[in-house]
């Protein structure tokens, strides 16, 4: 039968424990408190890549970032942009993504999953967040496989948002919020314009299509869908340059079967884009002058790309935005 000696001398060392505990806890407080604070968000377009440690990639990198604060988004067509946060080892967060007036544009987020990439690590695969996502930094912790990542300070996300084709051009705030002790909230005013993807490439744009026979709608639904990505260490804008070759050559575009890495993103991105190039430029016997020369300027002034970095593909979507479809 225990006495009551030893029942008082176990209730000491329970609390002397919890005393540990608790005193570990405090001392961690400020640590936890000052690794929160200092964490950063921002927002960058789809040809800008991350990589764990808080720089760009070195083959989309740009001398002049494009800042997104207002970015345009073609009807039935979609905006993708990156949010990168940094922040201190420890630190944990969570990732939101939200839009004023609610309802008008449709929202998903994406975590961006790092693979290795040369000497370094790009960000590659995807995981929609279903609800808010929860992020830590490092992600990885005393990994044998990959101990470089024990120094990670950076994590990013992909925010995808569609506008639907029956939506009035018009303004709407989009932020990407994030819950690190306190609330931090970087936002864009997302102007929805007036060009509409297509959803089908019909007799009207048939005249830069090289099969014959009957002219036939082809909807998007049954334009071929097929996995068209450049290397993982290539540029981000190289993924676009094919889609948009394919333009040049006359070919239809290709669509990714499914979203399962940014660079399906990027292809359906340019996709789009060509969807829309042949639903306004129909009408010109040779295409768009402008868009020839976009697509080869890479490859007749290769110092260029070091000026212009990844983002040079933005300049073909500024373009085509400027004409109704």
């Amino acid at each position: 039968m225990t006495n009551s000696r030893e029942i008082l001398l176990r209730s000491r060392g329970l609390l002397s424990a919890a005393t540990f505990v608790a005193g570990l806890a405090l001392a961690l407080l400020p640590a936890i408190a000052q690794a929160e604070e200092n964490v950063d968000v921002q927002i960058y377009s789809e040809f800008q890549r991350f990589d764990p440690f808080g720089k760009v990639l070195p083959q989309d990198r740009e001398l002049s970032p494009r800042e997104i604060i207002s970015p345009a988004i073609a009807r039935n067509g979609h905006l993708s942009v990156h949010v990168v946060v940094t922040a201190p080892e420890g630190a944990n967060f969570f990732v939101y993504a939200g839009a004023n007036p609610p309802g008008i544009l449709e929202l998903k987020l994406y975590r961006e999953h790092f693979s290795r990439c040369g000497n370094g690590y790009c960000p590659d695969w995807l995981t929609e967040q279903q609800s808010a996502g929860f992020g830590s930094i490092p992600e990885r912790y005393r990994d044998p496989v990959h101990p470089e990542l024990d120094r990670q300070t950076t994590r990013s996300y992909l925010l995808d948002i569609r506008a639907p084709a029956d939506t009035p051009p018009r303004r709407v705030r989009v932020e990407a919020l994030i819950k690190a002790g306190t609330w931090l909230v970087v936002p864009m005013e997302v102007r929805i314009v007036a060009p509409t993807v297509p959803d089908s490439i019909d007799q009207n744009t048939r005249a830069r299509d090289t099969n014959s026979g009957p002219a036939v709608t082809l909807f998007r639904s049954a334009i071929e869908q097929k996995e068209d990505i450049a290397g993982l260490d290539e540029p981000a804008a190289a993924t676009a340059a094919l889609q948009l070759l394919r333009y040049e050559a006359g070919l239809r575009p290709e669509l990714p079967a499914a979203i399962l890495r940014v660079r399906d993103i990027i292809q359906r991105n340019a996709a789009e884009d060509m969807l829309l190039a042949r639903a306004v430029g129909w009408r010109l016997p040779r295409g768009f002058a402008e868009l020839h020369l976009l697509a080869w300027w890479p490859f007749l002034h290769p110092p260029a790309i070091a000026l212009t970095g990844s983002e040079w593909f933005l300049r073909v979507r500024d373009f085509l935005y400027r004409f109704e479809s």
